[in-house]
């Protein structure tokens, strides 16, 4: 059975070998959805009882979960979760009414949203239903680049002192609720979230539950099989930039099927460790094939180093993984069958678990200890000993020992260069399987200089102001791996485009030109974009004068924080560096006023940040060197922000600086 398929930890093929489930109580559906009577206390409600500022609040949100089983012989089972969602809003003012008006409810992959309504109780009590044809789908791409879908719809008659009723149904088909996790916040404040669930009866294994970031009283039987908890005066989960991830500063609830956990974490860990190290094993042994690949792929190597990094290129370069585009479904398909690192060697597709199981079984035909690694991505939920389940520790990334020191590859990063992971792993602890004593290990940050954006400029700037000339990118690392993995998904004139839109997005009147991509495919090589660029009034000339910022790149650009406050700690994705070289003729007659080079800005441990401007005979040079979060220092307490805002002010007020050239005197001959 493929290894995709067996540790599968999805209730499906849990259920098929539980004990077979007992026959559960009919569920009173019409109750469920069912508008809920308004009460004198909600009518009269004037004001937000839990944010002063907010502009609307929701009275309650009960989700009711049903889990579905009907099984159909021996080898077959129809698993579906249904979900009834029912909300109610209180509506306070103008901004209330402007952020509440229309809803969206998102959805992916086969699960289906039906059943909508509505209805807005106006402060006389009229009440005004949602029609259906207020109700229609569209298609959402999020900021990560994740398609998702919507179902959307107006509230009608909504004004200030009005209460919105409206409820859905989801339906999950082939999914459970085994690790569903439970939400309880929302954009606006919550005055009671209330979970109702049903889950299969399995005797062998009861639902339990495990609550995060608040404290939830235990579970109450409620009537048809349900059971029962709440949370009251839940805050709005606010978007704020670079905010830790969703799961680490909201109240959620972890729902699964299983037995209870009783060992210390030390020990639990330790057990897991094994169990994980004795799964592996059969989907890292290296056949003929696969010593004689590794052979081959190694061959000329000078170190360690150098053998790794020509295995991991050979699994690059000759397994296609299952969502490149050239992939045909009829292969996918096929390789999902894929047992061994053999059958991953001989098809060349595979999952990016198969890349990673082949790369580690021709690291161990060369020589190499080798083990699976398991981790939390710090853009998920940040782990902690005490979370006793694997569950926990989702990611694989596969660890190598070079001399005494673990070092940690992922095969399948096909975005990333040779010795970097991804930048949701870097500073995880991962756990390195072993059949005797596995360990927990962090995983290091890449150095800041790692992932660079180098920038380089040549202009020409009139006397009129206008700036024309060569540009060029250059990115390494995450900087380019984050672009990498947008850029992959679109054509070659979809890139360029992008290109051209980026310059406009800050030079409006920009004309863009001669637009290269190059590299996107190499993670080896730097991504670089060039492009010729003519800014008409890039500088303001007032009279004898030319108002010239000669840093291209941070013209006009807001400043990384503009909140005055802020109710979340600050996140930094990855250690970055940036590198600007920028060379501007100035024109004839015209020379720096005031050569004055901004100073240093001193970031102590945190990284560096300097600028010089050069004059010289009709030519600017100008320079810009920044590194943040060296060894890691990525994370700062909410409490720091204002101090950290205040360094990054500093930095955008450096970067806005603007030079003066004058127009020099005409002398007395040219005059005559």
């Amino acid at each position: 059975m493929p290894y995709s398929r067996f540790v599968q930890i999805g209730a499906i093929a849990f259920l098929l070998g539980a004990t077979a489930a007992a026959t559960m109580p009919p569920v009173n559906v019409v109750a469920i959805t069912q508008w809920l009577p308004v009460t004198d206390e909600e009518r009269n409600l004037k004001a937000p009882t839990i944010d002063p500022d907010a502009g609307a609040e929701a009275l309650f949100w009960r989700i009711h979960i049903l889990d579905n089983y009907q099984a159909q012989g021996e080898q077959k089972a129809d698993v579906e979760t249904i979900l009834y969602h029912s909300m109610r809003i209180k509506v306070f003012n103008k901004r209330g009414v402007e952020s509440q008006s229309t809803r969206s409810i998102e959805y992916f992959g086969k699960r289906i949203i039906v059943d909508v309504a509505g209805r807005t109780i106006k402060p006389d009590g009229t009440i005004v239903e949602l029609k259906k044809d207020a109700i229609f789908q569209r298609d959402v791409v999020k900021a990560s680049g994740l398609k998702v879908k919507a179902v959307s719809f107006a509230m009608p008659a909504v004004e200030p002192g009005a209460i919105l009723d409206y409820r859905w149904k989801e339906v999950r088909p082939g999914e459970d609720a085994h690790y569903m996790r439970l939400r309880f916040s929302q954009d606006i404040p919550v005055h009671e979230t209330k979970y109702f669930v049903k889950p299969l009866e399995i005797a062998s294994s009861p639902m339990r539950w495990a609550g995060f970031g608040a404290h939830f009283d235990e579970m109450v039987q409620e009537r048809d099989g349900f059971s029962s908890t709440f949370l009251r005066n839940v805050p709005a989960l606010k978007d704020e930039p670079l905010m830790p991830s969703e799961w680490s500063i909201q109240p959620w609830i972890l729902v699964y099927y299983g037995d209870q956990v009783n060992a210390p974490p030390d020990k639990f860990w330790a057990s897991e460790g094994k169990k994980m190290y004795s799964r592996h094993e059969m989907y890292m042994k290296a056949s003929g094939d696969v010593r004689e690949a590794a052979d081959a792929a190694a061959a000329g190597a000078k170190d360690q180093e150098e053998k790794l990094a020509k295995l991991l290129l050979y699994c690059r370069g000759r397994i296609k993984r299952f969502g490149d585009e050239d992939v045909t479904e009829r292969q996918r398909e096929k390789a999902k069958e894929n047992n061994s690192p053999s059958d991953t060697l001989k098809r060349g597709i595979g999952s990016g678990f198969d890349v990673n199981m082949l790369f580690a079984a021709m690291a161990r035909a060369e020589g190499f200890d080798v083990r699976v690694a398991r981790l939390s991505p710090r853009n998920d939920i940040i782990f902690n000993h005490g979370y006793r389940d694997r569950y926990f520790l989702p990611a694989l990334d596969i660890a190598v020992k070079v001399g005494d020191q673990w070092r940690f590859y992922d095969a399948a990063a096909k975005t990333l260069p040779i010795g970097m992971v991804s930048w949701s792993e870097e500073g995880a602890e991962a756990l390195i399987t072993d059949p005797k004593q596995p360990v927990f290990v962090p995983i290091p940050y890449s150095a800041a200089e790692k992932s660079l954006t180098a920038r380089t400029g040549t202009f020409e700037l009139d006397d009129q102001g206008t700036l024309q000339g060569q540009v060029r990118l250059a990115y390494t690392g995450h900087a380019a791996s984050v672009r990498r993995e947008e850029g992959l998904k679109r054509s070659a004139a979809q890139r360029e485009d992008d290109i051209r839109d980026m310059v406009h997005a800050q030079y409006s009147t920009a004309e863009v030109s001669d637009v290269t991509v190059e590299n996107m495919d190499d993670a080896e090589k730097p991504l670089t974009v060039s492009y010729k660029v003519k800014v008409p009034g890039y500088a303001q000339r007032t009279g004898k004068r030319l108002f010239l910022q000669a840093g291209y790149f941070q013209r006009g650009q807001l400043a990384r924080f503009t909140a005055g406050d802020r109710k979340y700690d600050v996140w930094f994705e990855y250690p970055w560096a940036e590198q600007d070289h920028i060379e501007i003729k100035t024109p004839a007659g015209f020379a720096l006023e005031d050569p004055e080079t901004p100073r240093p800005i001193d970031l102590g441990p945190l990284g560096e940040y300097r600028v010089t401007a050069k004059a010289g005979a009709q030519q600017l040079t100008y320079e810009r060197t920044m590194a943040f979060g060296r060894e890691g220092r990525l994370a700062f307490p909410q409490k720091l922000y204002p101090n950290l805002k205040e360094l990054f002010d500093t930095i955008h007020q450096s970067d806005q600086q603007s030079l003066t050239l004058r127009q020099k005197p005409a002398s007395v001959g040219a005059a005559k």
